[in-house]
């Protein structure tokens, strides 16, 4: 009786979503949020497939219009917000309290392992143009912004602090009610990849799905990272830093491909590295299951 009902909200859900489609997956249209995905519709290897309206993925809601809010909270039922962000991150571009909803700070690095920070050293305020604050970071990179991307994607999965923060994030998902939980991070690519790559492979997803959800960020991105990237080259005459700045701002799948590598690589397989680092035993995973798939 409790699967019956619950295939028929989400259909009711895959309804209000996306009209007359029978399994929505992908993009939630909003003005102010380029990069807001629902997982729902995606299929597992089992022959099962994602809840609609239950797993969003997204860039900071900092820029959410009430018409956005409206329908996060309206069609999509978001109930719980997670925040991978550090601290000063999120202090500058805060997420707007929504009623009812609850936010969660679970910073997956710190700020010296994100590497942009927009901070001023000296006087220990952000920034007023973070644009200066990415132009200082990728100068540094001595134009090889790969080798920074490289770092970070093994950062995410075997630093300590990361491992411990994606293993609350699981928690988080366990302990939440039956409405949509949603995370994000700044630009909804990196930690917030990496975190979507290890649910999807938590629920069974096979890896080509996940890689390509994975480079999908680049449909919304780009637009941004090549304004950014032109706005770099107008200024600064510089190609190469401005070539640095959108490899920064973008996605490639060599860097989930990284990432499954460095779990590989330390514990044998995505599965034991779940096991071993994040904590996912059979008992969580069927949990996990029970609550975000339907057949």
């Amino acid at each position: 009786l409790r699967k019956n009902e619950r295939k028929k909200e989400a259909y009711r859900m895959e309804e209000n979503l996306n009209g007359t489609a029978k399994h929505y997956t992908g993009r939630i249209p909003l003005e102010g949020l380029p990069n807001t995905r629902d997982l729902g519709g995606i299929h597992t290897m089992d022959g099962k497939q994602i809840v609609p309206a239950r797993l969003i993925r997204s860039g900071a809601l900092y820029e959410a219009t009430p018409a956005d809010i409206t329908r996060l909270t309206g069609e999509c039922r978001l109930g719980t917000v997670v925040d991978f962000r550090t601290s000063v991150e999120r202090s500058q571009k805060p997420d707007p309290e929504i009623d009812g909803v609850i936010n969660i700070f679970n910073p997956i690095l710190n700020e010296e392992t994100v590497g942009i920070t927009f901070e001023d050293e000296e006087e220990g305020k952000p920034k007023q143009d973070a644009l200066i604050g990415m132009l200082e970071h990728a100068s540094s990179l001595g134009g090889n912004p790969e080798l920074y991307v490289d770092k970070l994607y093994e950062n995410l999965v075997m630093d300590e602090h990361a491992a411990a923060y994606y293993s609350r994030f699981f928690d988080i998902l366990l302990e939440a009610d039956d409405r949509a939980v949603l995370w994000h991070c700044t630009a909804g690519k990196d930690r917030v990849g990496v975190g979507t790559a290890l649910l999807l492979s938590a629920l069974s997803v096979d890896r080509d799905t996940i890689i390509r959800d994975f480079v999908r960020t680049n449909d919304y991105v780009m637009e941004n990272a090549v304004k950014t990237a032109d706005m770099v080259r107008e200024k600064t005459k510089d190609v190469r830093l401005a070539e640095c700045v959108k490899v920064l701002l973008t996605v490639s799948e060599d860097y989930i491909r990284h990432a499954f590598s460095a779990m590989e690589t330390a514990c044998g397989s995505v599965e034991a590295y779940l096991n071993e680092r994040i904590g996912i035993n059979e008992r969580k995973q069927a949990e996990l299951k029970r609550k975000f798939l339907i057949s």
